[in-house]
């Protein structure tokens, strides 16, 4: 019996050594989680900057979109003549210009209505206005929008909305050969940038087309221009001659004036208005 009590208080020392040995080497050597925490913690940051870039970018193209659909609205409101759908667009006081190049301030939108309509909308505004691209404008910076050159509608993003905050009358009053700089300098910047769809909006027709290959073609309408594409318009000849040319340099006989030599393009005054009626 007393062999037995010695065996069992042996037996239960070993057991709690063991286990005083097993509560140590626990203690010392990390668990599992404490490893694989760090390699989960950097994936899903990767993963969030990722997730941060991707909406940076879709919050860039939804400010885009907002401007462009908004110069699309000027257009039609100028293209309908609609001045209460105008106001609407406007961030006041708004800088108003009229023909004879005076300035005022509108302060309200029931002030602008009142304008008489001709004031706002004459046929070289509309003109100016619809000649635009809306898919294609750009910013001049993050927060300015120009509509028009030296005349046309100014836009500015405002409390995250793009408003019209001047409009510089153009008509038909007072042209000068600063009126032929500015139209050419607009073309250049039109075959510059390969923008047919503008093109074709800056054309008279028929408009007489040479490709250079040897034929000539005459295009009847819009529609016809931007059906021969983009490669088949814009050469890159034509458009090297096109843009070395120099617009303050430009002489108009007979109301034509050429813009290039071997290749360019021919304007021609249209009911006061220049307009592209070959291009070569």
């Amino acid at each position: 019996m007393k062999k037995c009590s010695i065996s069992v208080r042996g037996t239960k020392k070993l057991r709690t050594a063991a286990l005083l040995f097993a509560l140590v080497f626990a203690a010392s050597v990390p668990s599992m989680q404490s490893y694989a925490k760090p390699r989960h913690s950097t994936r899903q940051s990767a993963e969030a900057r990722r997730g941060s870039r991707s909406r940076r970018a879709s919050s860039g193209q939804a400010a885009e979109d907002q401007m462009r659909e908004t110069a699309a609205q000027v257009q039609k409101a100028f293209d309908e003549q609609d001045l209460n759908g105008l106001s609407s667009l406007c961030s006041y006081p708004l800088t108003f210009v009229d023909q004879q190049g005076s300035s005022s301030q509108i302060k309200s939108r029931s002030a602008f209505r009142s304008l008489d309509k001709k004031e706002v909308f004459t046929k070289e505004m509309q003109e100016l206005i619809g000649a635009v691209n809306a898919a294609k404008v750009k910013a001049e910076n993050s927060k300015t929008l120009k509509l028009g050159e030296g005349e046309g509608v100014t836009l500015e993003k405002k409390n995250g909305s793009w408003k019209v905050t001047r409009i510089q009358v153009k008509g038909s009053q007072g042209k000068t050969g600063t009126d032929l700089v500015q139209t050419a300098e607009q073309f250049q910047r039109t075959f510059y940038y390969r923008d047919l769809e503008t093109l074709s909006k800056q054309c008279a027709y028929p408009l007489t087309f040479y490709p250079g290959d040897g034929t000539i073609l005459n295009i009847s309408s819009p529609q016809k221009l931007m059906e021969l594409g983009e490669s088949k318009v814009f050469s890159d000849e034509l458009l090297r001659q096109v843009d070395q040319a120099d617009a303050s340099q430009l002489t108009e006989i007979d109301h034509k004036v050429q813009v290039g030599e071997t290749r360019g393009f021919w304007m021609v005054q249209k009911d006061g208005q220049w307009k592209i009626d070959m291009i070569y």
